[in-house]
């Protein structure tokens, strides 16, 4: 019997694992304690009943708790203790001083910025496995609800760039090698036949960094609206997976007139939503003066770490998320075509205007952003 169980308890994991997450209702444990209705393989006191071999009396309480929880539309949620989400340690970071060794932190080209060898665009959708270093930041509601606000970076197996301002107290962690945000795994047809990628990694959050010189409002001089989020562990790079190269000299850091940059994301910021999958938008350096001259704001700030960008047609930043990457492609001294991240998406005008959105320079901080990398 406990056999049987232990493999119902691992069918339901497979399958929970494919249905988009929803909020969860309140309800109230037979321990008289706050709780909600989960199913009954994301509660750990369950899990381990099952688990053990459950009895003829534990599997009345198992019926108990699923009839309080019978109207969510959920079969098999049960009644669970909430457990208090513990709080990610936040800190406020400037440059530091630079060990010898630790630009090696970052990967190689032989790793880094690693496009999808299919190239293929439908509209402005991506492949699969286009832009794999794109991540999601994960925020928890009061109801349990899990919902992305903003996107960012994977820049080696263990940090995740993104924007300051995606700082929120309800952060909970990060999610890896997603295209579609109604499916898991997510699959297309090709010549028909289906083809699937990996099923998505969702990761915790160990600590996150802020700059020193985030000042909460872009109307604030010399704003660097940056942070870093520490996972938990280290994160093993896949198909789907891979780290964004980051520029480390001049010649890297150079963003060319003539040559598109590229915004991705799903269309995500920190106070809605748009699409539910993965996409692409390309865009143009708007030097910072003309920048200046199109804004006609004195509200704004203008600064050398910032980088302004705009695309044709009415297309910008919009179509990416709140700390997702401005990326350029570039030639590495192999050869070799790479991804470097140029810009962190910050804030801008209202989508499709003619005035430009505004970036994060990363090149300009660089040693920030290492200085305050852990091995």
């Amino acid at each position: 019997m406990a056999h049987y169980f232990a493999n119902l308890l691992l069918l339901l994991l497979i399958a929970w694992a494919t249905v988009p997450q929803t909020a969860a209702k309140l309800c109230e444990t037979e321990d008289y304690e706050e709780g909600t209705c989960v199913p009954i393989q994301k509660c750990e006191k369950f899990v381990e009943m099952i688990a053990e071999g459950i009895s003829p009396g534990q599997q009345r309480l198992v019926d108990r708790e699923q009839e309080k929880c019978a109207d969510t539309g959920e079969d098999g949620s049960v009644c669970c203790k909430r457990k208090p989400r513990p709080e990610i340690p936040k800190f406020v970071e400037d440059v530091k001083p630079l060990a010898k060794g630790m630009y090696d932190l970052l990967p190689d080209a032989s790793v880094c910025g690693i496009d999808s060898p299919d190239r293929i665009y439908y509209g402005n959708v991506t492949y699969l496995d286009q832009f794999r270093w794109l991540a999601l930041i994960m925020y928890v509601g009061e109801d349990d609800k899990e919902s992305f606000g903003c996107g960012g970076s994977l820049i080696n197996p263990r940090y995740v760039l993104t924007a300051a301002h995606c700082i929120k107290n309800n952060v909970a962690g990060v999610r890896l090698g997603e295209w579609d945000l109604t499916t898991n795994p997510d699959c297309v047809m090709r010549q028909g036949k289906e083809q699937c990628a990996a099923p998505v990694v969702d990761v915790g959050i160990d600590k996150i960094i802020r700059h020193k010189k985030y000042k909460f409002s872009w109307y604030k001089p010399n704003n660097i609206d940056l942070a870093l989020f520490r996972l938990d562990r280290d994160i093993a790079y896949s198909k789907y997976i891979v780290p964004i190269c980051l520029p480390r000299s001049d010649r890297e850091a150079q963003i060319a007139d003539d040559e598109p940059m590229y915004v991705a994301g799903w269309g995500k910021t920190e106070t809605g939503e748009t699409s539910k999958r993965k996409l692409f938008v390309d865009v143009s350096n708007v030097g910072l003066e003309e920048c200046r001259k199109v804004h006609k704001s004195p509200l704004i700030k203008f600064h050398d770490a910032m980088i302004c960008a705009l695309g044709a047609g009415g297309k910008d930043s919009c179509q990416g998320d709140s700390g997702g990457p401005l990326m350029e492609i570039q030639k590495t001294s192999e050869g070799a075509e790479r991804y470097f991240l140029k810009g962190v998406v910050s804030v801008g005008a209202s989508c499709g205007t003619s005035k430009p959105a505004f970036y994060i320079d990363v090149y300009r901080n660089i040693d920030w952003i290492i200085s305050n990398l852990e091995a």
